[in-house]
């Protein structure tokens, strides 16, 4: 009985485990898509703020997901030089930037 009980809880201890939030840290994401452009630490950097204003504006849940993600993406390019633009294009429908559950 103790060994079942035992395994019940290890059961539902790895269901939550699962369930987490899996969103990841603006550091992760800004990552990724500096790697993938190649960009320098100062385009890393305002990147990884410009996806912390993402995120917060998308918690919030005040703006459209799709007003703030045309936001991100119009201040985005603008870091960006032609060839960088292109490239981000195709890294984004490679790898689309992560949703965020809106608070309720």
């Amino acid at each position: 009985m103790k060994k079942y009980i035992l395994a019940l809880a290890l059961s539902f201890s790895f269901v939550s485990i699962s369930v987490a939030d899996t969103t990841p840290t603006p550091t992760e994401t800004a990552r990724g898509i500096v790697n993938a452009l190649q960009l320098n630490e100062a385009q890393y950097l305002r990147i990884k703020n410009l996806i912390t204003v993402r995120m917060e504006e998308l918690r919030s849940g005040k703006t459209e997901v799709t007003a703030v993600d045309e936001k991100f993406t119009a201040a985005l390019l603008q870091l960006l030089n032609a060839e960088q633009q292109k490239t981000y294009q195709a890294f984004v429908k490679a790898h689309p930037l992560p949703q965020i559950a809106q608070a309720k």
